[in-house]
């Protein structure tokens, strides 16, 4: 049996209690975010994992509580580099020869519309619907008539002293 892999466990054939491989999956979970990799490496079948998460509110809990810590973590990761952007080798004749900063404008949207939708999150040149209270709409209004009435008024003073 040439192909064969050896069982991960330490325990010469015998698997670890299911406990201890929930464990590991909550764990691999938490540092990747994905369900099919953490029951691979924990020894478990992705419908043994689902099976538990249906019949076992904690380990939904546990469950849900990594898949947070591992967005966190990635959510992070992202602003960083928004922020700071990613180093990337320049090459020259097959040979690094410096590297330059690189930032994407397309994270930066990205990460904007997620954390303010309601400036940012534009489909088709037109804002979203925001929700608000009757109270916020008819301040939205004054605050647009304002702003309409001030830049008038500031075209009439233009025309007033003959420059346009």
């Amino acid at each position: 049996m040439a192909g064969a892999t050896k069982p991960r466990s330490a325990h010469k054939g015998k698997q670890p209690p299911l406990a201890v491989r929930k464990a590991c999956f909550l764990e691999v979970l938490r540092q990747t975010a994905n369900v099919s990799r953490a029951a691979r490496e924990a020894g478990l079948s992705s419908s043994t994992v689902y099976g538990h998460r249906l019949r076992n509110a904690t380990f939904a809990r546990d469950w849900d509580a990594a898949i947070a810590e591992a967005l966190d973590e990635l959510e992070s990761q992202l602003i960083e580099r928004a922020r700071c952007g990613v180093e990337r080798p320049v090459y020259y004749r097959g040979e690094i020869v410096g590297n330059v900063r690189t930032y994407s404008d397309q994270l930066a949207m990205f990460l904007l519309r997620a954390r303010r939708p309601e400036v940012y999150d534009r489909i088709g040149g037109t804002m979203q619907p925001v929700r608000m209270t009757e109270i916020e709409a008819k301040a939205e209004v004054v605050r647009r008539i304002a702003l309409l009435t001030d830049a008038t008024a500031r075209e009439d003073a233009g025309d007033a002293d003959g420059s346009v």
